[in-house]
């Protein structure tokens, strides 16, 4: 509970499936412009296309796979962070709109 809250107060949290949405947020944050530059940055990074994906590629692992057990039992503490990282981004979404609205008017 102690990592949660920490993380509740102290990041702005992005997902790999959300990355373009995710740099986004950090670019807000961070007061850094999302100019055509930026964008040109990024494009570079993450890739032009619609989705924007991380550069490593990793292999499927359904749930009911042993190996997905496996490791689930052993990093039971990572997937509740997960969940929760997965809640807190959805969160994040109003209170980081709530921040550009009231930046906006300085």
């Amino acid at each position: 509970e102690l990592a949660k809250e920490t993380i509740r107060k102290r990041f702005v949290v992005g997902l790999t499936d959300e990355m373009e949405e995710s740099i986004s947020r950090f670019n807000t944050v961070m007061g850094i412009s999302e100019e055509k530059r930026c964008k040109e940055c990024m494009n570079t990074y993450f890739g032009e296309n619609e989705k924007k994906e991380n550069s490593n590629p990793h292999p499927t692992v359904e749930q009911d796979d042993p190996g997905w057990q496996l490791l689930a039992e052993q990093n039971s503490y990572d997937l509740q962070l997960y969940e929760f990282i997965l809640e807190l981004f959805a969160e994040q979404k109003d209170l980081i709109g709530l921040y550009v609205s009231l930046m906006s008017t300085k």
